[in-house]
């Protein structure tokens, strides 16, 4: 019974199916978090307690301290503050700022329009309360960041496009602050909300793991946590606020919640950038008492190119094929919408899939990758070329057919899809994916990499409301305790829709829930 494996339906059957597949499976454990008793021994008492310390954690601290909470105290798993969000750029999506007005081209922007494109982009699958939430407090966060945290913002520019959704609604409104945009700097966003929290007299404890829900009367009334191996059990007069991310480095609960997720997991297991402490404690934990989880996919980009990671630098000359020498995505849009293609591909066809490029075409001299000041990618001049094609990362050939035998496609299908290619781009044919930049000839000698992904983290969480309350699968909340961050779903759809949407989301949603819990009677 501990291998079972779990379908969808499982978790759809209701709170307790839902709760009882898990346990099934060896996700849950033992069922002891509802722990109806009339007297327990606690070893300590705070008003708020929030579990994680990452950018979510630290913003639902503050926030609590900010609505008049008296004592607040955030567990963090590890021994530092910042989680993924460390690992970040820090970058958020927000419009209609004065910052976006000041730093783009955007002088009418609007928070209606970017909501109207984070619906349309999640494809039916969100909670669109959730999300328009979202963009009208978008550049509230912005502004307290800067008046309240000391953030200083110095720019703005835009994801890439999504093929389907209205050209009308797309608009640079991704910030970054001072020495902030590149990955790792996201700690500098964490820092200056703890200072704020701290000063206001939130408390954080390290090495302090949060292993269950302690509910009364259906209540979350409290917390366990594990301290060197002992248990403690601490009181929470107003609430629970969980921000231990999503289910980034457990296997077991990817493959019972998240395919592509598990993909990644299985098939790329060096792919996850996440902290390894996400191992998706709050959803577990939230689960086993009943509530509800909604969401999946993940944030899936290419590492070695960057392709399509912003709209700053564009995609060089180059198409992606699967097994039968035939493309299926448009290449430039954001990354992890065409990452999440590449999925359903090798999936369905149960073979890897190949972006296809060559030097005649001058994917060298544009610099084949992004050159970020301060980043360095592959492949972006004939050394690193000549250095890829050694260790075997890339295969080439003087002839497309000669390529295709190399990386096991149908040649005669690879040359379709190159005169394809070709053909279109010297006719100025629009493109039949909707790609709009790279679009040159390519010629010998070719290359091919086989794609692989690197994540940024899975999404879907447990179902909130817009008070952040965590809700079970009848739609009752469930009281005294709240999610946020990408502890929670429903406001990110089956594909990441561009960068600054989850550090934004940290932002808002961690202040949502803390000033709720805060607020809690």
């Amino acid at each position: 019974m501990a291998n079972r494996t779990l379908s969808r339906r499982d978790f759809l059957k209701g709170s307790a199916a839902g709760a009882a597949a898990l346990a099934a499976a060896g996700i849950l454990g033992t069922a002891a978090s509802a722990e109806e008793t009339e007297e327990i021994t606690w070893d300590r008492e705070y008003d708020v307690i929030v579990a994680g310390a990452g950018g979510t954690g630290v913003c639902a601290a503050a926030a609590a301290k900010e609505a008049g909470a008296e004592k607040v105290i955030v567990f963090e798993k590890s021994g530092i503050m910042g989680g993924t969000t460390n690992f970040s750029g820090g970058v958020m999506q927000a419009a209609g700022t004065k910052y976006q007005k000041q730093f783009s081209d955007f002088q009418d922007d609007t928070p209606e329009k970017h909501a109207a494109e984070w619906i349309a982009e999640g494809e039916g699958y969100l909670d669109e309360a959730l999300v328009t939430d979202l963009a009208n407090g978008a550049p509230e966060c912005i502004d307290w960041l800067a008046d309240t945290c000391g953030i200083e913002w110095v720019g703005v520019y835009g994801h890439c496009h999504v093929p389907y959704v209205d050209q009308s609604l797309e608009a640079d409104r991704i910030h970054y602050y001072k020495d902030g945009g590149a990955s790792g700097s996201g700690g500098i966003y964490v820092q200056a909300v703890w200072k704020h929290a701290e000063e206001l007299g939130a408390e954080v404890e390290y090495n302090t793991e949060v292993t269950d829900l302690i509910v009364i009367d259906g209540k979350v009334a409290g917390v366990e946590i594990t301290v060197d191996g002992e248990t403690y059990k601490v009181k929470a007069n107003k609430g629970v606020v969980l921000a231990t991310a999503g289910i980034d480095h457990n296997i077991e609960m990817a493959k019972a919640l998240n395919p592509q997720q598990y993909w990644d997991e299985t098939e790329y297991p060096a792919s996850c950038l996440c902290t390894p402490t996400d191992t998706g404690d709050g959803i577990r934990m939230g689960m086993k008492i009943g509530a509800a989880f909604v969401g999946g996919g993940c944030i899936d980009f290419c590492g070695k190119t960057g392709a399509a990671t912003d709209n700053r630098t564009p995609v060089f000359p180059e198409f992606i094929v699967n097994k039968m020498g035939q493309r299926f995505v448009c290449e430039d849009a954001t990354y992890a919408y065409h990452y999440r293609a590449i999925f359903q591909q090798e999936k369905t066809t149960q073979a890897k899939t190949w972006m296809i490029f060559g030097n005649g075409g001058g994917s060298v001299d544009q610099k084949i990758a992004n050159t970020t000041e301060g980043t360095t990618y592959a492949w972006k001049d004939e050394e690193t070329l000549n250095a890829a094609i050694e260790s075997g990362e890339l295969q080439t050939a003087d002839t497309i057919e000669e390529l295709a035998e190399k990386i096991g496609v149908d040649p005669k299908g690879l040359a379709r899809t190159l005169a394809a290619w070709n053909e279109d781009v010297a006719a100025g044919n629009p493109d039949p994916f909707g790609r709009r930049d790279g679009l040159a000839e390519i010629a010998a000698p070719f290359y091919a990499y086989q794609n692989m992904p690197f994540n940024l983290g899975a999404l879907g969480g447990l179902k909130i409301t817009q008070k952040c309350e965590v809700v079970d699968y009848a739609g009752n909340v469930i009281p005294g305790l709240y999610a946020a961050g990408l502890n929670a779903g429903g406001w990110v759809g089956p594909y990441y829709p561009g960068s600054g949407t989850a550090i934004i989301g940290t932002c808002y949603f961690g202040r949502v829930a803390g000033k709720a819990a805060a607020e809690n009677a």
